[in-house]
This record gives C-alpha cells, sequence and structure tokens, in this order.
C-alpha cells in the first residue's frame, strides 16, 4: 500500500511539474520576451535579446549566428507588426514586416521561449526582388501596399465564440488536405474567404460554373489550383492562439517528381470564425533545390537534394 501511495505521488509531482513547466511563460511573459528579442534584433545587440546559451536561428531555413544576418541588417520593425501567443507550447509568432534599410521586407517569425530565456527563433523572409517559382529573380508573389490595405485581426474573440485548439487545428489542417488532395470542398473555409502571399491577392478571380464553390463565380482560399505540390509537408502549428482563434503554421510544398518548380517553404496565418477559415496570411519563400528545409528537427527524410549531392 505504501508503494502505490508513493507512486502516486511521484506522478502527481511529476504531472504538476510538467504542468508548471508548460505554464512557466504567459501571453504576457511571451509577449515580453518576443519585444526584447525584436529589439535586440533591431539594434544589433544579441546580447541584449534575452537568448538561451544554446541559442539558435535560422533565416529562410540557413542557421545564422548571433551578430549576422538580420543581427546586421535589420534596422527596424516594419509598418505591419501582428503578434501571436501559445502558452501551450511556449512560442510567440510574429507577422508583418521589417525593415531592411531602405527596403522593407515581408516576415514571419517563431520565436520559442523556456525558462524566461529564448532558445530558437525561425524566420521567413521575402523581399520584391526575390527568386520566383522558377527561380527568376523579381517573381515573387509581393504587395506590401495590399497588406497594408488589408491587415491581419488583432483580436480578442469572446470565450462563448473560440474553437479550443485541437478543433482550430483540425480546421487549419483542412486546408493542406484539400491542397495536397487536390479537392477545394475537403477545405472547411467561408465563401468568400481570402488568401495573400506575400500580400498579393490570390482569390477572387474568374471561375467556370462547374467549379463555382459558392462564392458568385469567383475563387477564395478554398479554390485549388494545379501547381505541381505532391505534398503539404512537415506541417508545425507553432501557434495556436485561442484568444484571437488565429493559427500560425509552417509547412513545405513538396513538388511532384521531375517537378522543375522550386519548393515553397512558408508560414501561414489563420483566422478562423465559427469554425471555418476567414482569411489567410502567407509568408513564404522559393528554397534553392540544395538548400535543406526547415532545417529544424526531425531532420530525417527534409533533405531532397540533387543527385550531384548525394
Amino acid at each position: 500500500m505504501k508503494r502505490i501511495v508513493a507512486i502516486l505521488a511521484l506522478c502527481s509531482a511529476l504531472a504538476a511539474s510538467a504542468a508548471a513547466s508548460a505554464a512557466e511563460c504567459n501571453r504576457a511573459c511571451l509577449k515580453k520576451r518576443l519585444d526584447t528579442y525584436l529589439a535586440g534584433v533591431s539594434s544589433h545587440k544579441p546580447e541584449s535579446a534575452g537568448l538561451w546559451i544554446g541559442f539558435r536561428q535560422t533565416e529562410n531555413s540557413v542557421a545564422v549566428p548571433e551578430g549576422q544576418g538580420l543581427w546586421k541588417s535589420m534596422t527596424g520593425l516594419g509598418s505591419i507588426q501582428r503578434q501571436y501567443f501559445d502558452p501551450s507550447l511556449g512560442q510567440a509568432g510574429y507577422f508583418g514586416t521589417v525593415q531592411l534599410g531602405d527596403e522593407e521586407a515581408v516576415v514571419a517569425l517563431r520565436l520559442k521561449v523556456k525558462l524566461n530565456q529564448v532558445t530558437e527563433a525561425e524566420w521567413f523572409i521575402s523581399r520584391k526582388s526575390d527568386p520566383g517559382l522558377t527561380g527568376e529573380p523579381g517573381k515573387t508573389p509581393f504587395n506590401i501596399d495590399t497588406l497594408r490595405a488589408t491587415l491581419p485581426a488583432m483580436r480578442v474573440v469572446a470565450k462563448s465564440e473560440r474553437l479550443q485548439r485541437d478543433a482550430l487545428q483540425a480546421v487549419v489542417n483542412s486546408y493542406f488536405d484539400g491542397i495536397t488532395s487536390h479537392n477545394s470542398y475537403l477545405v472547411k473555409g467561408h465563401p468568400g474567404c481570402t488568401r495573400y502571399e506575400n500580400g498579393f491577392p490570390t482569390f477572387n478571380t474568374p471561375m467556370t460554373p462547374a467549379m463555382d464553390l459558392g462564392n458568385n463565380g469567383k475563387t477564395d482560399c478554398r479554390t485549388q489550383a494545379d501547381f505541381g505540390v505532391a505534398i503539404v509537408a512537415i506541417r508545425d502549428f507553432f501557434v495556436i492562439d485561442e484568444e484571437a482563434q488565429a493559427v500560425m503554421v509552417s509547412a513545405v510544398f513538396r513538388r511532384e517528381a521531375k517537378n522543375p518548380k522550386l519548393r515553397n517553404h512558408f508560414t501561414e496565418l489563420f483566422h478562423v470564425d465559427h469554425g471555418k477559415i476567414r482569411d489567410i496570411h502567407a509568408a513564404f519563400y522559393y528554397a534553392p533545390e540544395n538548400r535543406p528545409v526547415p532545417n529544424w528537427p526531425p531532420y530525417d527524410g527534409l533533405f531532397p537534394l540533387p543527385a550531384a549531392y548525394r
């Protein structure tokens, strides 16, 4: 009997420890860590950013040491700043723009906090001059002016209208399943739901009557295009913000065999209303064929390198 009591006490202590660890950084804590980190990058001062000794940062999947990359080139936050928080995962998300000298870039950021220190930063950066789908410079979808006019929401949704985190993830996952399956009817989205890629609108174009999904003959976020995606891989739901009913998720568009188009590595920000997707804002880049993406664990199977590198 004493042995059973001891085991139960140990289990209770472990559960309490796990719960305390998960809740060690609440929304206010995550916001403070995110603001401090962004200020440190903008001022080129890694020592002021609250970094853990084993801190790791990637920029478009390339590992960057403190003091290089954005630590040198970023001169401030841009005209669009949106923040989202997931205390359950100890992660914060930033979506918007940053200043790179005179240039304003569209970005998304995943920030990991543990023991009140920043342990990981994963940046998605898009510039107007970046390569497009076929690798041609300056051909990536990009429109900051449109992004400014269609800002992602920053909101607090009434508790009575909130979905729990598992349901939010399932709704968003339906979007990726629609792309992988080439079936728009899988996507749980409102008619007329919007989708912007680096601010560039990818909806509201004419559809044939036979393909109309109930949006007055126009495309919306549910509509599938044929761009050679074999699977939406490595889906990382890194912020599920129940208060804002917002989800930030990164993934990779893996192309079909022999498709010459570059892989698309992205973060997409979703807002969900009443069980369906209302809008999507993406920050992404097209990865060179010899770049391992996303360059975060688990690594197995995530290195689709050309034959010359095998």
